[in-house]
C-alpha cells in the first residue's frame, strides 16, 4: 500500500498511515516501515521520555518489546483524525515469550504528520494493566 492515495482526503490519508504502521510495525513486523514513517528529526513522547527518530525508536521500544513478546496483533478500535493530526485508540493481543502467557493492552496513540511521515507523537497505554497481567 503506497503511503498516500491522491482521491483520499488529508485526513483519510492521515488515518491511512497511523492504520499501516500499526499493522505493519507491529502486525507484520516490518522494522524498515518504522523507518519509512517515522520522520528522522521526529519526536515520540512516550510517558515520562522523548525519543527521537527511528533508531531511537527501534531500540528503546521496538527491539525490547520484540525480545521479551512476539505473536503481536493490534486491532485498531477509533481512529481520527483532524488537520496534520491523527489518533487512534488500539487493543493488542500478543505473547509473553519466556511464559508463553496471552496478554490484552489497549492504548492511545496521536501523531502529527508532515510530509506523509510523523514528526510528533504522544503515546499511553495500560503499563499497570500488562504488569499485573505478567504478576498473575
Amino acid at each position: 500500500m503506497s503511503s498516500t492515495h491522491p482521491s483520499l482526503s488529508s485526513a483519510e490519508q492521515n488515518k491511512q498511515l497511523l492504520l499501516r504502521w500499526f499493522d505493519e510495525v507491529w502486525n507484520q513486523g516490518r522494522r524498515e516501515t518504522v523507518f519509512e514513517l517515522f520522520a528522522p528529526d521526529g519526536v515520540l513522547h512516550e510517558g515520562g521520555q522523548q525519543i527521537r527518530g527511528p533508531e531511537e525508536f527501534c531500540r528503546s521500544i521496538y527491539d525490547q518489546f520484540l525480545a521479551q513478546f512476539s505473536e503481536f496483533h493490534f486491532t485498531p478500535l477509533l481512529v481520527l483524525s483532524e488537520g496534520d493530526l491523527a489518533a487512534i485508540h488500539w487493543s493488542a493481543e500478543f505473547r509473553h515469550t519466556e511464559t508463553s502467557k496471552p496478554l490484552t493492552l489497549t492504548g492511545t496513540t496521536v501523531v502529527r504528520i508532515a510530509n506523509g511521515r510523523f514528526v510528533e507523537g504522544w503515546q499511553n497505554w495500560d503499563a499497570a494493566g500488562l504488569a499485573a497481567q505478567l504478576s498473575a
